[in-house]
């Protein structure tokens, strides 16, 4: 039967067509590989393998870190002597004061919670040649979704990303360059002083916080089994590795007296002693690692005496914070084991 009136031709596919796709695919790959192999924001595990790529600069380096991908820490993990390594949220950044500490690593991110956790644990452990102690914070579930929701997804976003290429270009001819190379992946604190609490706007965060926990039966059972499940993956990689690390899951006071999220902290109370009993009654694996929960919340660390300051908002950086002289008597005892 003829074609309607105005029915459009079939589409052919030219050579033309079929050159300018390959050349097309050849250029993005091309472009896509260039990000991978200089890996400005350690992406890929390849930052700083090569000589061209040795030193992002402070912006790269800065740009990275906000971005909260576990995988950024990847070269400081590599490269690292240390033994001790703190693992968790902005608490662990702003609790724990480690600058005279060199065998100690802190590795964190500030929306980081189990998912995050549980990559950090596997970049360190994996491969490591030295028994490692892996120390990692448990809060309360919540309701936001993990920092990367697709590692694959965002390394692609990354590597196909024009920012990225700019980046990889700043970092090659900083790399290249005379400049003296600074170690700037980590750094043991985030700033030289603690500024006065504003707790008015404190106490306004703080209810976001409150809003965003999620202390359901269901999803404190998936924490659980969440925190179990990384304990037997660190059991199987000192089994298949033959190091025995350990692992220390641990809670501290989730908030001072006085904090919109009160009521909240006595149920995290309950759920820190409840974990507690769990871990104690969980078998350790035959030539697995040495894996312990720490409940530190219900009496927190310190002298006789020093529970009292724990409930003072007085030693808090706000309501979530609490303050790197708190901070210090909880590493005393976080590093004897």
């Amino acid at each position: 039967m003829p074609s309607s009136k105005g029915s459009c031709p079939p589409v052919r596919l030219t050579p033309s067509f079929w050159a300018g796709l390959v050349a097309g695919l050849f250029v993005l790959s091309a472009f896509a590989g260039f990000n991978i192999v200089i890996d400005p924001t350690g992406e890929f595990g390849l930052s700083g393998r090569h000589s061209f790529n040795r030193a992002p600069p402070p912006t790269v380096v800065a740009s990275g870190k906000a971005r909260g991908n576990p995988a950024f820490f990847a070269r400081a993990i590599r490269e690292s002597d240390a033994k001790y390594f703190l693992i968790g949220s902005s608490r662990t950044r702003r609790g724990f004061d480690t600058c005279g500490l060199p065998d100690v690593l802190v590795l964190s991110g500030s929306a980081w919670a189990l998912p995050e956790q549980l990559q950090v644990q596997r970049l360190v452990l994996v491969g490591r040649k030295k028994p490692a102690t892996l120390l990692m914070e448990v809060g309360l579930p919540t309701t936001l979704p993990p920092v990367i929701d697709d590692p694959g997804r965002a390394a692609l976003s990354v590597a196909l990303s024009p920012r990225t290429t700019l980046q990889a270009l700043e970092t090659v001819a900083h790399s290249l360059s005379n400049k003296p190379i600074q170690p700037t992946y980590t750094a043991c604190r985030d700033t030289n002083g603690v500024e006065a609490p504003n707790w008015h706007k404190a106490a306004v965060e703080a209810r976001h916080a409150v809003d965003r926990l999620d202390a359901s039966p269901q999803a404190i059972l998936r924490q659980q089994a969440t925190l179990l499940a990384m304990a037997d993956l660190a059991d199987q990689i000192c089994v298949k590795e033959g190091l025995r690390h350990t692992v220390v899951f641990y809670t501290l006071p989730s908030t001072p007296s006085g904090s919109p999220g009160a009521v909240e902290a006595g149920l995290f109370n309950r759920n820190s002693e409840r974990l507690a009993r769990v871990f104690e009654l969980r078998p350790a694996a035959p030539g697995g690692c040495k894996v312990q929960f720490l409940n530190l919340a219900s009496i927190p660390p310190g002298p006789p005496g020093a529970q009292a300051l724990w409930r003072s908002r007085e030693n808090w950086l706000d309501y979530t914070h609490f303050s790197p002289g708190l901070g210090a008597w909880a590493l005393e005892v976080l590093l004897k084991n």
